[in-house]
């Protein structure tokens, strides 16, 4: 062990500090382990753990942070990263690893029993992935924008993203992370276009950045839809079933892997026991990834400016959850309730009890028979479809920038798009406050076997100015079994519900109107489907087809009012 010095708050505070410890797992591989605690603290300790697979010189910075309330802070690096053994293969090894890290903590004079965990992204993830089998000593999780497996990441509603293979070259070129290749924005933009205005198939992706095969990127191409491979990493309903561990969620608006973080709220609440559901809270706000897990906080995330007022101090509110949950303290003042909510343009924070008493309405919209009329809250007559046709060889939006650089925001690029329909509400007559996911019910049929259906969401205020609210994306073959591919038939009509947008909360002004888009899901950032009724990575520009999706009257959207 050795001890350092550092001047925090104007106040010089020395810790111990052993970055040269090692946990040796049941077959042998052994994982690499920090320790650090403020000099003079009385042992043992509660600890604090980060299960860690980006490894950083900020995590003594993050140990120091736990440490100077009275913790143990631990990282505890997965395989193949820092000095840990094996091959670091993402999200397969964090349940079973993590469980028996735990143990071994939990065993030595410097723990006193008491383990919680917190961390964002693939941090969070690694929670979910710990309390399939929670150990004795596990007390609490701090999941933070939660990475949801085969959920969100890397194929969310079916769809593989091109950032996928960037984000491997990230954490497995080497033990730490190879910033050079990951931040090589011009690179992975460049590679991209080159595989969409190619036709090349997604398969080829990686042979293509020029690095050769990529063993990971290929395993998970395999699986398209939310199967086995997928669902095996994070709890089952069962084991949903069994935690009962206080938990503290946090996400936000603008949170690239927020559909992964209300998965998992959700499946608990759907799956978990009263008794366990009762310490089980959510904080949700207009934050992006960074923000979501107590990172720097943007009072800009264009086009909105984000007021004062949600800017709660998250690195203290988690310091006061583990106060609470590790040393018997208050529970934290701000959290009156079990889900914290804050509504922009309102700009104040709501509480409820749960997500069924947390709105007072529903305002549903049927679609019309043709782009340029109204959708209305009472279903048309008659049975004509609205009918979007699109050539899936053209490639005039594939290579089109939609997103916020730094957040799951998509901009108004939307409309420029060549391939689109935009629908619109009436505008509304008093004030409402939007809280919740935009869900939409849809029959349809088509006269392909496959395509990638993207639907987007937007307030245009009284003076004309567009406000994203949301957007969700659906393979059509994995829209009825989320599993496995379901090829269409022909002019068959299907009913699918599309229910994983954004989260949102805002105020929506008397005069404005919800537009709605509806258009391929093909940008410089998915996988590219031309339709055919074949694995979508071996697909190429050769097996492009003419689509013609059919929107049947029944279709409409649900907006969720408070």
């Amino acid at each position: 062990m050795l001890l350092f010095s550092s001047l925090l708050s104007a106040q010089s505070k020395r810790y111990v500090i052993d970055s040269t410890l090692e946990i040796p797992l049941k077959d042998g591989t052994v994982l690499s382990c920090m320790l650090l605690y403020q000099e003079g603290a009385a042992l043992p300790l509660p600890v604090v753990l980060r299960a860690n697979c980006y490894p950083s010189k900020s995590d003594t910075i993050r140990a120091q942070y736990v440490a100077d309330s009275g913790y143990a802070g631990v990282f505890v690096y997965n395989r193949g990263k820092s000095r840990s053994g094996g091959s670091f293969y993402p999200m397969e090894n964090d349940a079973a690893d993590n469980y028996e890290a735990i143990d071994w903590i939990s065993k030595q004079p410097w723990c006193n029993g008491k383990i919680g965990m917190y961390g964002g992204s693939y941090l969070g993830f690694a929670q979910w992935a710990t309390v399939k089998n929670i150990h004795p000593a596990l007390r609490t999780i701090v999941p933070q924008v939660a990475v949801g497996p085969g959920v969100d990441y890397p194929n969310p509603g079916g769809i593989f993203l091109t950032y996928m293979l960037q984000w491997l070259k990230y954490v497995r070129n080497n033990h730490y992370l190879d910033d050079a290749t990951f931040f090589d924005q011009e690179k992975w933009s460049s590679l991209n276009k080159e595989y969409l205005l190619r036709g090349l198939p997604f398969s080829a992706l990686d042979s293509l950045e020029g690095s050769g095969m990529d063993t990971i990127f290929q395993r998970w191409i395999m699986h398209p839809g939310n199967d086995d491979y997928w669902q095996k990493m994070t709890p089952t309903p069962e084991e949903f079933a069994r935690i009962n561990i206080p938990i503290l969620s946090t996400t936000g608006f603008f949170d690239d892997d927020q559909r992964g973080a209300i998965y998992y709220y959700n499946a608990h609440h759907t799956y978990g026991t009263a008794a366990a559901l009762k310490d089980h809270y959510l904080f949700i706000g207009p934050f992006d990834h960074g923000g979501g897990q107590g990172g720097k906080r943007r009072d800009t995330i264009a086009p909105y400016i984000i007021d004062k007022a949600a800017m709660v101090d998250q690195k203290q509110l988690v310091l006061d959850w583990f106060n609470y949950t590790l040393k018997g303290g208050p529970k934290p003042a701000f959290l009156r309730d079990r889900i914290a909510v804050f509504a922009m343009g309102e700009n104040k924070w709501h509480y409820f009890p749960s997500v069924e008493k947390m709105n007072t309405d529903t305002l549903s919209f049927y679609l019309p028979a043709k782009p340029e009329e109204t959708m209305t809250k009472r279903k048309r007559g008659g049975r004509k479809p609205l009918v979007f046709s699109f050539d899936a060889a053209d490639t005039a939006d594939d290579t089109l920038t939609i997103y916020d650089a730094n957040s799951a925001v998509i901009t108004e690029a939307m409309f420029s798009r060549k391939q689109l329909i935009t629908l619109a509400t009436p505008p509304f007559d008093k004030d409402l406050i939007l809280n919740g996911s935009i869900s939409a019910e849809l029959w349809m049929s088509s006269g392909t076997p496959d395509a990638d259906l993207m639907l987007s969401w937007w307030e245009v205020d009284s003076e004309g100015k567009r406000w994203p609210l949301a957007h969700t994306a659906q393979r059509l073959s994995l829209s009825i079994d989320k599993a496995k591919p379901s090829y269409w038939k022909e002019n068959e009509i299907y009913h699918i519900t599309l229910k994983e947008g954004a989260w949102m909360c805002k105020q929506i002004r008397k005069g404005s109107r919800i537009v709605m888009t509806i258009s391929p899901a093909a940008n410089l950032y998915w996988q590219k489907n031309y339709g055919a009724a074949k694995d979508v990575s071996q697909q190429t520009l050769l097996d492009a087809l003419m689509h013609e999706l059919r929107f049947y009257p029944e279709s409409h959207i649900n907006i969720p009012v408070m």
